[in-house]
């Protein structure tokens, strides 16, 4: 019995120690590129052993050209990374659609994987210059993203600067970001509850976007006092309650049914109201 109890003994600690290897975060697998050019605030150049690729920083997403925070987005990571070495890591995907490589970059050669300095792709969205956008299988270090968007939201970085005389006017009463069944085939199950507790107020030329590229523009609309109204995905006749994106095309589902952001803003583009989920 005694024999038995320490080959039991040793076995348990033989899968114990397997179990805390396996759980040990693997040491980093950097490729180095020198920076050949800044596209905008997400995308860049890079040259690596003589060949250019294009690179497309993981977990954020700038504004495009004319978009506020455009500029200053592409100026901040020119000023961290323009004609420098940079060390590259890519997580499970290699590419996007756009066959663009998808990868955290580093200023320097940060093996640790728990030690996040010099990692610019936190540094761009904790700062303010991104919006998250996090795609499965690539959630290597989700955690990490998620607490730098919401201190960039907190301080007030320059896409959470700028806000609105409206900014307390609208709460969220409902966000049915995951419709029932098919995304694309039932859009219009997919909505947001917006009301407004303030006056009316003319909402042309507003704004509403998410993480990605979608952008819903407000034509002649206006919110009534203390009512609400639903902001749906698909198409249909717009009401004074109930508003449609009306997107000609093949997939009309807008919101990610895990992680997203959606930012209303008014005419001038200042920040009304952004809810992270």
């Amino acid at each position: 019995m005694k024999k038995l109890i320490f080959f039991l003994l040793i076995a348990l600690i033989f899968i114990s120690g397997c179990i805390i290897q396996e759980q040990t975060p693997r040491q980093r697998i950097l490729q180095p590129a020198i920076v050949t050019q800044i596209v905008d605030g997400d995308t860049i150049k890079v040259d690596t052993n003589g060949t250019i690729q294009t690179i497309r920083l993981l977990h954020e997403n700038t504004p495009e050209k004319g978009e506020k925070c455009y500029q200053e987005a592409k100026d901040r990571l020119k000023e961290l990374i323009e004609n420098k070495t940079i060390w590259l890591e890519r997580d499970m995907q290699d590419e996007d659609k756009y066959d663009r490589k998808l990868r955290y970059i580093f200023l320097t050669e940060n093996l640790d994987p728990k030690n996040y300095d010099g990692f610019v792709n936190l540094m761009i969205l904790r700062e303010g210059y991104a919006s998250m956008l996090i795609i499965e299988p690539d959630t290597k270090y989700q955690p990490a993203f998620e607490e730098a968007i919401n201190q960039a939201s907190q301080e007030q970085g320059c896409l959470w600067g700028s806000k609105s005389q409206y900014s307390d006017c609208f709460i969220i009463e409902n966000f049915n970001y995951d419709a029932q069944g098919d995304d694309c085939q039932n859009a219009n199950d997919e909505y947001v509850i917006l009301k407004n507790i303030c006056q009316d107020i003319e909402m042309k030329d507003w704004t509403i976007k998410d993480s990605a590229r979608h952008v819903y523009t407000f034509k002649e609309f206006t919110a009534k006092s203390d009512q609400s109204f639903t902001l749906h995905s698909g198409s249909g006749q717009d009401t004074g309650m109930d508003l449609y994106w009306n997107q000609n095309i093949q997939c009309p589902s807008i919101w990610n049914n895990d992680h997203d952001t959606l930012f209303l803003r008014d005419s001038d583009d200042n920040l009304v109201l952004q809810h992270i989920y």
